[in-house]
């Protein structure tokens, strides 16, 4: 078509504040206001009235575990909650601890994540969110994910469970550096 001719198509207005005026049109977000505080009491018996017994004995369940996990816990806040660095802290130091007997520094990202649960530090973390976490932190340089190499032995179900895939990279395993023993200098 030569520069002068006018195209058979209109051109499209699209604006936000014409996609705002819009009738029907989506408004932006705006910022939430939280909702007023209330007596989480009465707050979990309005709940639980409006619950079928189903919903009930799930959230019961819920709130048993929750329970149980604090009181393993104790004051430490749960990894769903902490910052990537001290995300990465704890479980470094949560690997170190279970290594003990291994010379090697590494563990594999299932058993590792089991372990944290039995201490019942991952309330509201699931496997693939702590696998993304552990992603994003070995990204920043707070720890070292390491490949599980085929010809060593291992559970393969272990292997599989802890399977981190990233842009062409896979792994298996969280690294410990551990500081030499005075007695192998």
């Amino acid at each position: 078509m030569s520069p002068g001719r006018l195209s058979p198509f209109p051109k499209r207005k699209s604006s936000t504040k014409l996609r705002a005026q819009r009738p029907g049109s989506i408004a932006p977000p705006r910022a939430s206001v939280p909702p007023p505080l209330l007596d989480p009491a009465s707050e979990l018996s309005a709940v639980l009235a409006e619950l079928s017994p189903h919903g009930v004995a799930a959230l019961l369940a819920h709130a048993r575990k929750l329970r149980d996990d604090e009181r393993r816990r104790g004051a430490s806040p749960p990894l769903i909650v902490l910052s990537p660095r001290d995300f990465a802290a704890r479980v470094v130091q949560a690997a170190s601890d279970l290594i003990v007997a291994r010379d090697d520094g590494r563990m594999f990202i299932a058993s590792l994540f089991r372990s944290l649960e039995e201490r019942g530090e991952t309330s509201g973390l699931g496997l693939a969110e702590f696998k993304n976490r552990l992603l994003m932190a070995h990204q920043a340089g707070l720890l070292v994910l390491s490949r599980f190499e085929p010809h060593e032995r291992a559970d393969a179900a272990t292997v599989t469970a802890s399977e981190i895939r990233h842009l062409g990279a896979t792994f298996h395993l969280v690294l410990v550096r551990r500081p030499k023993s005075e007695g192998s200098k």
